[in-house]
């Protein structure tokens, strides 16, 4: 099995450390690997380097590039076409793999079923070698790692599921791999997505394969270096609204596919006027695959569903507090359930005769907030916010003042809890 290293150099000058990087590729116990290197923008490589009969060097020819927001996809994609591998392992040019990282890649990849695989990545501050780690809060885990008498902490990695994947935060890291075949068959990097390509193309890849095409191996194969020049500091605001874009256009196909896979039900409450394709219709009459009464309880057993969605139907029903431990009744540990109703803060709520219950942003605070939940101890239930807000869907709603309430809620029960990715307030 052969495996093709990828690395594009986007900077005018040469990068101080991809002599680093080299040395690293040169300490691997696998020996069946080529290195393809694209400089781009003026980059100069080292003779050292460019001697290698291991090393193809490609200079970018595509589309002229700037150095940074616009460019980083498209030098991916362009040195994924000059891999001549059976397996695609990403390498920044400022990072270091660690010596058995191929090695065990390769053991990883001798499963047919495995079309990506990642790892766990120690990050440490150029220089000094100070480690840095993710805070507990946001979920993370963190196991010692020593490397050439460092001493560091590798960030754990979440296993793949629509909760790790909806926002780049906790998606697939580094070190980062694909399989030829299934990254050419998903369309590789996307540059329309650039600074977030990469976890465009793992939700591509988890949409196409699954669960159980996607491998994250417990281990740490990567070295992330920290310092000034990092896209990530450069760029961060490009990348929180990319992500943002990223979690709108995906977030509920995520969703879609782990049901499935785990053979959950996946239900559209009240969806008999604008129904959604793949979801069981259930509504007070016709047309409805499941026909029932909303405000008795629902016929559906515990643990049973993946989605709930409810749009601009729990303001027809008239127990708050019912409605949201039936919902989190039925869904499964991790289950989502994709809320919409009109909001207080404009005419909506009030202005339709059938609304019975009244919302806002903050009528969710009872079931996700510790601080709030204590009022309503009738309420058996605990939801973690993946998305809260207010917003109107398109100029219609928003010239006759109707703002509507995006909730979309995870069922935090035992089985999810303990690989849970974000904050949790209750």
């Amino acid at each position: 099995m052969k495996i093709s290293v990828f690395t594009p150099t986007h900077r005018g000058i040469s990068r101080p450390w991809l002599q680093e990087t080299w040395e690293s590729l040169l300490e691997q116990t696998y020996t069946d690997w080529q290195w393809v290197v694209v400089p781009n923008n003026g980059a100069v490589l080292s003779e050292n380097i460019t001697s290698s009969d291991k090393v193809r060097v490609v200079p970018y020819t595509g589309k002229p590039l700037d150095d940074g927001r616009n460019s980083i996809g498209a030098l991916k994609k362009f040195a994924c076409q000059y891999c001549t591998g059976d397996i695609y392992v990403e390498l920044d040019d400022d990072d270091l793999l660690t010596p058995d990282a191929l090695e065990v890649l390769a053991e990883t990849y001798a499963d047919e079923n495995v079309q990506v695989a990642y790892s766990n990545t120690a990050e440490f501050h150029d220089k000094s070698w100070e480690s840095q780690t993710f805070s507990e809060w946001w979920g993370w885990k963190t196991r010692p790692y020593e490397y050439k008498g460092h001493a560091l902490q590798q960030n754990i990695a979440w296993p793949p599921g629509p909760w790790s994947m909806r926002h780049i935060y906790w998606s697939p890291n580094h070190v980062r791999s694909w399989r030829a075949s299934a990254y050419n068959a998903v369309g590789g990097h996307n540059p329309e997505f650039s600074l977030v390509d990469d976890h465009d193309l793992n939700i591509q890849c988890y949409l196409t394969y699954g669960k159980r095409g996607l491998r994250h191996i417990d281990q740490c194969l990567y070295l992330y270096r920290l310092h000034d020049d990092s896209n990530c500091k450069r760029f961060s605001s490009d990348i929180r609204q990319r992500d943002s874009e990223c979690y709108d256009k995906y977030v509920f196909e995520l969703a879609k596919r782990w049901a499935r896979d785990e053979g959950l039900g996946m239900y559209d409450l009240g969806g008999g006027f604008n129904p959604v394709p793949g979801l069981t219709i259930v509504d007070q009459r016709e047309p409805a695959d499941i026909i029932c009464d909303l405000k008795e309880r629902w016929p559906f057993d515990d643990n049973s569903a993946g989605i709930i969605r409810a749009s601009h139907l729990v303001e027809h029903l008239p127990d708050q507090i019912h409605t949201m431990n039936e919902l989190y009744r039925v869904l499964a540990p991790g289950g989502w359930a994709f809320i919409e109703v009109p909001s207080t803060d404009g005419r909506g709520a009030w202005q339709d005769p059938t609304h019975v219950s009244f919302w806002n942003e903050n009528s969710f605070w009872y079931y996700t907030r510790k601080t709030h939940a204590k009022f309503i101890p009738e309420f058996e239930g605990r939801f973690q916010v993946s998305m809260l807000k207010t917003y109107y869907p398109n100029t219609w709603w928003k010239e006759n003042d109707i703002p509507v309430v995006q909730a979309h809620l995870i069922a935090l029960k035992p089985g999810y809890e303990e690989q849970r990715a974000g904050e949790v307030l209750i």
